[in-house]
């Protein structure tokens, strides 16, 4: 069976001195060096190890930068083990780690990052850090920002779907519920008498299935609008995903309000998400939804 990851990924402006700067020289200068040598840039930011793996110069089939950074773990590490056999050491050597990746596109026409989120690699204030780290080795004196989009129609855009696809919301014992939604108000009720309940949190997802007899399959406006409509204080997340009236897809965060967008990706042989399949699909989204990125930023 073929396995898939959700990947989600956030928006961000390049800002120095609160006015956006284009990176490119830099980019080109690291590219250049990469090319000849195979030495990396590596950082220590606190307690953890970060190497810039790769940086791909935009070309004829991709207009974006690529960069590709890994985290780089040196301790508890896991066991390789088989079903009914005995679990092993990875045997790593001191100088080996384990490496997780983030994938970077940068659009330098309009100085903007697209940054997947990645639990498990650089977070994106250590990304910001790691930035600058470069900038300073290479002798670039730039105090780098790197404010995420917020996206300042978020509620409009979600009420004007023409179509639900998805929504998601997570709730904290704080939440209060209309009395017309009957499942989160049994859910919280549940929640405020049990006396652990600062310890847990409740998250409903609907999705919509495909329905193979008919053109368009989406969620009921009114349970959709109803989950919209809940007081919001105690709300944690609240994504909703539809289809606008240009035909498109959209992802809205009503919570953050961050600008974000979500890929569904299939696991490669090895097990692993590919970088260069998680670019490609980054770069054609990106080019797809660059006007709503554009508009918000």
């Amino acid at each position: 069976m073929t396995r898939t990851k959700q990947v989600r990924f956030y928006f961000h402006k390049v800002v120095h001195e609160g006015e956006q700067i284009d990176l490119s020289t830099v980019f080109d200068e690291v590219a250049l060096r990469y090319r000849d040598n195979p030495d990396r840039y590596t950082f220590q930011l606190s307690d953890d190890k970060y190497k810039l793996e790769r940086l791909a110069r935009p070309n004829d089939m991709e207009p974006y930068y690529h960069l590709v950074v890994e985290e780089l773990r040196d301790f508890n590490f896991p066991s390789k083990t088989r079903l009914n056999g005995q679990s092993q050491d990875l045997g790593l050597e001191e100088d080996e780690f384990l490496g997780e990746k983030m994938s970077a596109l940068y659009d330098s026409e309009n100085a903007l990052f697209m940054l997947q989120v990645n639990r498990n690699s650089i977070s994106t204030n250590k990304f910001e850090f790691f930035l600058s780290a470069l900038l300073d080795k290479l002798n670039y004196k730039c105090d780098i920002r790197l404010p995420v989009i917020i996206q300042s129609d978020a509620e409009r855009v979600a009420r004007s779907f023409i179509g639900y696809k998805h929504v998601a919301i997570k709730m904290g014992q704080d939440t209060n519920p209309t009395d017309n939604f009957d499942l989160i108000s049994i859910i919280q009720n549940a929640i405020s008498s049990d006396k652990d309940s600062s310890l847990f949190d409740v998250e409903i997802s609907l999705t919509a299935k495909k329905d193979k007899n008919k053109n368009g399959e989406y969620l009921p406006d009114s349970i959709v609008r109803e989950v919209m409509s809940i007081d919001r204080n105690g709300v944690k997340k609240l994504h909703v995903r539809g289809r606008n009236y240009d035909e498109r897809l959209e992802t809205v965060d009503l919570i953050s309000n961050k600008l974000t967008e979500v890929i569904h990706f299939q696991y490669d042989n090895n097990r692993t998400l590919n970088p260069d399949s998680v670019f490609s699909e980054m770069s054609l989204r990106y080019s797809d939804i660059k006007y709503k990125v554009l508009r918000n930023r």
